[in-house]
């Protein structure tokens, strides 16, 4: 489980495009991973993440407004209350068609060197959004129509942050857990936040507004995790707080860079 919720982080916050509609840009970038500051008390008996670090790292390509290209690596490192380390490794690739239409990726998760899972999916929208799995006897799935992928979701987040609305609800897919779509709902704060510029580069927006966000599945009415995002007009994520049962991780951008594509 806790590598399908890491995944999340490669994927719903973490990405920058470009976009006729919104500011959106291109880029590469490196997060660095620590396990957040905890008040709670720990039961007896029960084991807990003592330590957690690692990198995410993360491109995140406007393919010649043709699609939205990511390949992205994950790798963290944890060690529990008894002492016993655990090195995770997930990689993700993704391709998504500008319109939204449809969706291909590969995920693999790596635990300790050791291949745990890899798998391939193609998700396309019709009547239903219909999702495939080759070179798999893993069953196709078909899921409701409004459920969109993950660009969309950050056009939709972007196009709203700065707006009115206080909330905004919506059912993704992103096939971190590839049998299932999230109802993610969205909250817009009023906080504003700065970044070091010796972070960001000139033609990166240091104006960053604080989101909350919580992530169902199924008809639960308890969420599986919560997030806190700060996220510039741009699709530029700055810091991710991840939110589960027992503990909390931090992500703090330590390496942004943007990329152009020549295209005919």
């Amino acid at each position: 489980m806790i590598n399908s919720i890491f995944l999340l982080i490669l994927i719903f916050f973490s990405f920058v495009s470009n976009s006729r509609e919104n500011k959106l840009i291109s880029y590469q970038s490196e997060y660095e991973i620590s396990l957040s500051e905890s008040d709670n008390v720990r039961l007896p008996g029960k084991t807990y993440v003592d330590k957690a670090s690692g990198q995410l790292f993360i491109d995140w390509i406007n393919n010649c407004d043709d699609s939205w290209v990511s390949n992205q690596r994950m790798v963290t490192r944890f060690i529990n209350s008894h002492g016993v380390g655990t090195l995770s490794e997930i990689n993700y690739s993704l391709n998504e068609i500008a319109d939204g239409s449809k969706m291909e990726y590969v995920l693999e998760v790596k635990e300790n060197a050791e291949l745990v899972n890899r798998t391939i999916g193609i998700a396309e929208k019709g009547k239903n959004l219909e999702v495939s799995f080759p070179s798999s006897d893993k069953d196709s799935l078909k899921l409701d129509a409004d459920v969109i992928f993950p660009h969309n979701f950050l056009e939709e987040i972007v196009r709203n942050m700065f707006g009115s609305k206080k909330m905004l609800s919506k059912k993704v897919y992103e096939g971190t857990i590839p049998d299932k779509f999230f109802n993610i709902s969205v909250f817009f704060t009023d906080k504003i936040l700065t970044e070091s510029r010796e972070i960001l580069s000139k033609d990166i927006t240091n104006n960053f507004k604080k989101i909350k966000m919580s992530y169902y599945q199924d008809n639960s009415q308890t969420p599986i995790f919560e997030q806190t995002v700060h996220l510039n007009e741009q699709g530029v994520a700055s810091f991710f707080k991840y939110d589960y049962q027992d503990y909390s991780l931090d992500l703090k951008l330590k390496n942004i860079s943007t990329v152009k594509l020549k295209c005919d």
